[in-house]
């Protein structure tokens, strides 16, 4: 079957998702072709680079004008797609030969919604959402599919009017080197990660007091942040800072504790890693919604707002045998009500797609 995977570098989750997607396709069935796409850059290729500059610009400097911009997007009830985009998509689905299509980016899904409403074609559009709380943007017309990360998620869909039929409890895909059943560490480890952007507010107040703290190993992952990885490198005795790196799951595997962004990409890595998180102060709008399920579920803590003291709390966290068990065994039972493999069986045609 010859698959294609849209999605975009808005962040690097996106793309972690599609790959993720790509691994259990293969995984199933190994004569899937599976093409993964970035749909935005195919499409305006350029204006591509001013496009990405402009969202990292907003999620580094402006996130209140990213929140309100994302609230003011879903009015717009149409994508503004040209006759040289239709032409384009149409040409990308025959040159290719594509029988299905996979989303993981709203404006994707937005995209090619538009397009078959125009074309009159029929091609399975099947969508990914990869937040726990929906956004306006990701609900269109002629969406087949949606795979959702909860039953939150799904909640949240059947209450804006789409048919419950059309959506599939599978959490968000990630990849299955992050699986773990049996976690044995011997030392308190502690890794912070600010996603592919590196964004970890208030890093240096942070990583002078774990200086201090001579029990802990702890590493920080920056990602593709060059600025501030010039920054922490070789400042710190105890501390292991490193770029972006694509051993995040022996990271996560071997910690107690994660301290991030609430991004979806990495709430689900951490679920099935049944590592702990710790979000502090979450300020993307997507981001409250899956700190609000972190807390909700108990697999993690929050800080919504300044606290002098929050080094003290990680620390008290680390030294709670039961609440962090208890964070492992909540993580379990999430895991236990996903189903991966709707979302493989829908792509293949099955009839096996009862709703969870």
């Amino acid at each position: 079957m010859n698959i294609i995977i849209l999605t975009a570098k808005f962040g690097y989750g996106h793309i972690s998702v599609a790959e993720s997607i790509k691994e259990k396709l293969l995984k199933e069935n190994k004569n899937n072709n599976v093409i993964i796409m970035d749909f935005i850059s195919y499409l305006f290729p350029r204006l591509n680079k001013y496009i990405y500059g402009t969202f990292n610009f907003l999620v580094n400097k402006c996130s209140k004008i990213y929140n309100i911009l994302n609230l003011i997007a879903p009015k717009k009830t149409s994508v503004p797609l040209k006759k040289v985009l239709v032409k384009k998509i149409e040409k990308l689905i025959k040159d290719n030969n594509i029988e299905t299509i996979i989303s993981v980016v709203p404006i994707c899904s937005s995209y090619i919604s538009a397009y078959k409403k125009i074309n009159n074609d029929n091609i399975p559009l099947n969508t990914v959402i990869t937040d726990v709380d929906v956004h306006d943007l990701w609900i269109n017309s002629n969406t087949d599919f949606y795979f959702v990360s909860s039953k939150k998620t799904k909640m949240q869909l059947i209450n804006k009017n789409i048919n419950k039929e059309k959506i599939k409890i599978t959490g968000i895909p990630v990849k299955d080197k992050f699986q773990i059943k049996n976690k044995k560490i011997t030392r308190k480890n502690i890794l912070i990660m600010g996603g592919g952007l590196g964004l970890i507010p208030n890093i240096d107040m942070f990583l002078n007091k774990l200086e201090e703290n001579q029990n802990l190993n702890t590493t920080v992952i920056v990602g593709n942040n060059k600025k501030l990885y010039r920054k922490l490198n070789k400042k710190y005795q105890n501390i292991k800072i490193l770029k972006f790196t694509e051993n995040v799951h022996e990271y996560m595997k071997n910690s107690d504790l994660i301290i991030t962004k609430a991004g979806g990409i990495t709430l689900f890595e951490a679920i099935k890693s049944k590592t702990p998180l710790y979000i502090i102060k979450p300020f993307l709008m997507q981001e409250i919604g899956n700190a609000k399920y972190i807390e909700d579920e108990n697999i993690g803590k929050i800080i919504w707002k300044k606290d002098k003291n929050i080094i003290n709390k990680i620390i008290e966290l680390l030294n709670n045998k039961i609440e962090l068990e208890t964070m492992k065994i909540n993580m379990q039972k999430i895991e236990k009500n996903l189903n991966e493999k709707l979302l493989l069986n829908i792509i293949k045609g099955s009839t096996d797609t009862k709703c969870l």
